[in-house]
């Protein structure tokens, strides 16, 4: 690292890494940058522990369509995106808030009570945490899961050559909403879905329970940056490259809405930005059918090629778009997402 270079977050798990390197012997599992998830051998079982922090300018408040209930239930939900791209039973949480000096005492309950609300709804207790006042509002959480045994675990690093790839659910919803929401143009429906989308999180916790539960997963990540951003981390880790067929990236219907009104294709939306809180996951090809069965969608391969491209009908027309959202570009996310589809758009295709 330079020291002259400023801080991008992204840009320094290897780095942390060779700090704490894994050595033969140890129970570590899967450490800095093998995954999203820290994974342990704990007494017969892996623990696997995560981390998140909430966007210090958080998309529901800087659009004007949530409050402080709102950001407690997505940082419930961003950590436990974490261990459902891992395939984790999600066991307990805890939650740290650092509250604006002269906060009043209503805003931290509004926060805590988003908190329990989403934490209620997938039955994992908060076990503790921390509070704090300081210069500006900053909330984090700490998710706790278990799994029995590797094979019920999908990891950053675990993805194989010849692997198809497989999302839960639907990509692109957030960073369309933000776009739409931002233009107040939309249908009063379109833009009571938007706020849904940025304030009312859909962890695919069911999915990752089952599908860890088949055993077949090798690879996964969950899509916190975009598409893109995440798929590459995944193939860096795995030292593979991937190929996505751009016409079975599933996006939502009112995603379709805005591209159309905007003369883009509605899978470029899904290399916008993230927080779709959807995940990743690679599998043998021969669990197609138990794939499609929990609900996933096949969107490309893993290849020896270390090259991330797109394909249109079975034919590559693009390098594949890899950037996704960034702390360090300082932007807003409006912003953001805007130069994020320009670019995934720039170069010519031939699908929609």
């Amino acid at each position: 690292m330079n020291d002259d270079e400023r801080l991008n977050p992204d840009a320094v798990p290897p780095w942390l890494a060779s700090l704490w390197p894994r050595y033969e012997g140890s129970p570590v599992i899967a450490g800095i940058n093998d995954d999203d998830c820290a994974v342990l051998e704990w007494g017969g079982e892996l623990l696997v522990v995560t981390t998140d922090f909430l966007n210090a300018r958080p998309m529901a408040l800087e659009l004007g369509v949530g409050g402080l209930g709102d950001l407690g239930r997505l940082v419930v939900a961003a950590n436990l995106s974490d261990l459902c791209g891992s395939g984790a039973a999600p066991r307990a949480l805890l939650i740290g808030v650092t509250m604006p000096y002269g906060s009043p005492s209503e805003d931290f309950r509004e926060l805590m009570l988003g908190v329990r609300s989403e934490a209620s709804r997938w039955a994992v207790p908060v076990v503790g945490g921390d509070t704090k006042l300081g210069a500006a509002l900053a909330l984090f959480g700490v998710a706790i899961g278990a799994a029995r045994s590797r094979s019920n675990l999908f990891l950053k690093n675990g993805g194989l050559e010849g692997d198809a790839l497989w999302t839960s659910g639907p990509l692109g919803s957030v960073s369309s909403a933000a776009l739409g929401l931002s233009r107040g143009d939309m249908t009063p429906e379109w833009n009571e879905w938007a706020r849904e989308v940025v304030c009312r999180p859909q962890v695919p916790v069911a999915q990752s329970r089952a599908l860890s539960d088949a055993g077949v997963g090798h690879g996964g990540i969950d899509v916190s940056d975009g598409l893109g951003a995440d798929l590459r981390r995944m193939c860096e880790a795995s030292c593979v490259g991937a190929t996505v067929e751009v016409s079975n990236v599933p996006v939502a219907a009112e995603t379709r809405v805005l591209a159309d009104r905007l003369g883009v294709p509605a899978w470029a939306f899904a290399f916008a930005s993230g927080g779709d809180f959807q995940f990743l996951v690679s599998t043998a090809p021969e669990a197609a059918r138990a794939m499609s069965g929990l609900g996933f969608r096949r969107i490309g391969t893993l290849t020896r090629d270390p090259a991330l491209q797109l394909c249109s009908d079975a034919r590559v027309f693009a390098p594949m778009p890899d950037s996704g959202h960034s702390d360090a570009r300082g932007l807003s996310f409006v912003d953001e997402i805007g130069q994020l589809l320009a670019a995934a758009t720039s170069k010519p295709t031939e699908s929609s």
